[in-house]
C-alpha cells in the first residue's frame, strides 16, 4: 500500500510540476546519504583495500568522513603496484614502491610513471538495494558468501535484453523530466551556490575537471556536455542513487541522451536520440533498439561532498543552477526517499542483509559484483 502510495504522489507531483516552478509543492526532507562531516576537520588519511574479483586485483581508496571511494585494476603495463596511503593531502590518496604519487582520478602526478592513469574498474555509488536487485547474490566485503539469490540469472523477452513485463512507465512521459544541455559553470573562487553536504559528480577529460550537483541532477537525471571534442552524458537516478559518465559517441557517431521515462527496477532508461534505442544504466548497455547490447565508454566518476571536492579541486568547474528551466535546486524533490526503507517502485529482488538506502561502492568483473561499505574505510 505504501508502495503505491509514494507512486501516486510521485506522478501527481510531477505532472503538476511540468516545466513550472515547484513553488507549491511541499519542502521535503532532503536527508544527506552520510553523516555531514566538514573535511576541513576531518582526517585525510586515505584507506587502502587489496581485493581480488573473479581474478583480477583491484585496489579501493576512500575515506568515510570526507564521503569518497574509487577503485582501480592493480596492474598497469603488465606489472602489479604495490600500493600505500599517501601522506599528502587529496586529491593524492595513495603512492607505490615505484615512488609514484597518484591521484583520485588514478593519475601518476609525480614519479617515474608522471602523466600515466591506472585502469578504472567497472564501479558504481549507488543505494544498495538497486545493486541486490540488478547482481543477484552479490558479494559484500569482506564476507565471501552471496546473498540469497546467487546463480539467478536474467533472461530478456521480446525485443528487449531484461523482461518486457518488468519495464514500467515511471509517471511523467518521455522527455518529461527534461535533460539539460549546454550547462552553465563557475568557479569556487566566484561564490558557493551549494550545501557542504550536497553530493557531486566529477570527472576528468584532459586537463579540464567538472563537477556536477545531485541538486540539479534529481530533478534533470541527465547532462549532456562537451569539452573540447569529446561529447558526454551525465546520467543520474535518483531512485538507485547511481551516477555514470557516458562517452556520447556511439560507434564513431556523436549523440545525445534523454530521459524515456521507463524504468526496469526502479533504475532509469535512458534513450539516445539519434537512434531512439533505450539503455540500461546499470548494466550499462543499451537493452533495446537499434544499438541493442552495445556499451557505452564510460568515464572514471568521483562522487563527494561539496567540501571535500571544493577542498580538492579549488579550481575546478562546478555545474550551477542556471540551466533554463524553473526549478527550486534548494529543494529535493522525493521528500524523506533518501533514508526511507520504502521504494517508490517495485523490484524484482529485494536483498536485505543492508539498508536499502546504505550507499556503497560496488566493483563489477564479469557480471559478478562486491559490495563495498563506507565503515570499511574508516582510518
Amino acid at each position: 500500500m505504501k508502495t503505491k502510495l509514494l507512486f501516486i504522489i510521485f506522478a501527481f507531483w510531477f505532472v503538476s510540476c511540468g516545466q513550472s516552478g515547484d513553488e507549491d509543492l511541499p519542502p521535503g526532507d532532503n536527508v544527506p546519504e552520510l553523516p555531514g562531516e566538514d573535511p576541513g576537520n576531518a582526517s585525510s588519511v586515505t584507506v587502502l583495500i587489496e581485493d581480488d574479483l573473479e581474478g583480477e586485483k583491484v585496489i579501493l581508496a576512500g575515506n568515510q568522513a570526507q564521503n569518497f571511494i574509487v577503485s582501480y585494476k592493480r596492474v598497469l603495463d603488465g606489472t602489479e603496484l604495490q600500493f600505500v596511503s599517501s601522506d599528502k593531502n587529496p586529491p593524492v590518496i595513495m603512492e607505490d614502491t615505484e615512488g609514484n604519487q597518484w591521484d583520485i582520478f588514478g593519475y601518476a602526478v609525480e614519479g617515474p610513471r608522471k602523466g600515466q592513469q591506472l585502469t578504472p574498474t567497472k564501479s558504481l555509488m549507488g543505494y544498495w538495494f538497486s545493486f541486490g536487485t540488478f547482481y543477484p547474490g552479490i558479494q559484500i566485503y569482506p564476507d565471501s558468501d552471496r546473498g540469497d539469490f546467487a546463480g539467478e540469472k536474467i533472461t530478456g523477452s521480446g525485443d528487449w535484453l531484461v523482461p518486457a513485463n518488468q519495464v514500467r512507465a515511471g509517471g511523467p512521459g518521455k522527455d518529461g523530466i527534461p535533460a539539460v544541455s549546454n550547462p552553465s559553470f563557475t568557479t569556487f573562487s566566484l561564490g558557493d551556490h551549494l550545501g557542504s553536504v550536497e553530493l557531486v559528480i566529477g570527472f576528468r577529460v584532459g586537463d579540464e575537471i567538472r563537477g556536477y550537483p545531485h541538486s540539479v541532477l534529481d530533478w534533470h537525471e541527465i547532462v549532456n556536455d562537451k569539452i573540447d571534442n569529446t561529447a558526454f552524458s551525465v546520467i543520474y537516478c535518483p531512485l538507485t542513487g547511481t551516477g555514470t559518465v557516458w562517452n556520447a559517441s556511439i560507434d564513431g557517431q556523436e549523440t545525445t541522451f534523454g530521459v524515456s521515462g521507463l524504468l526496469y527496477n526502479s533504475n532509469i532508461i535512458p534513450y539516445d536520440r539519434r537512434t531512439d534505442s533505450n539503455w540500461s544504466q546499470l548494466f550499462d548497455k543499451s537493452i533495446n533498439g537499434t544499438l541493442i547490447g552495445t556499451r557505452p565508454e564510460n568515464f572514471q566518476v568521483v562522487e563527494t561532498t561539496y567540501a571535500t571536492w571544493r577542498k580538492m579541486f579549488p579550481t575546478s568547474k562546478v555545474m550551477t543552477h542556471n540551466t533554463g528551466f524553473a526549478r527550486n535546486y534548494d529543494r529535493y524533490p522525493y521528500g524523506g526517499y533518501k533514508s526511507a526503507e520504502e521504494l517508490i517502485f517495485p523490484v524484482e529482488f529485494l536483498d536485505n542483509r543492508l539498508h536499502p538506502k546504505e550507499r556503497v561502492h560496488v566493483v563489477i568483473v564479469n557480471d559478478k559484483a562486491k559490495a563495498y561499505r563506507f565503515k570499511s574505510f574508516q582510518e
